[in-house]
């Protein structure tokens, strides 16, 4: 982790273990959360169409059309 804050750049101690910045008061944990979650839904989307598109190509045939009836 960065030991500056990533609102204003201030440079905090190495053992600053505080939520919050002295100076501007931004949450340290939760700063771009959404932004982050947000790329990580679609990370998740990527991987899961990557392996239904595996699945679907190592999927014999006699199972997928029991799965379709």
């Amino acid at each position: 982790m960065k030991n500056i804050c990533p609102k204003c750049g201030t440079k905090l101690g190495a053992l600053y273990l505080k939520q919050n910045c002295p100076e501007c008061g931004c949450d340290l944990l939760y700063y771009n959360m959404e932004e982050n979650l947000e790329k990580d839904a679609e990370q998740a989307e990527k991987e899961f169409e990557a392996l239904a598109n595996f699945l679907n190509k190592v999927t014999p045939a006699f199972i997928k059309n029991k799965k379709s009836k």
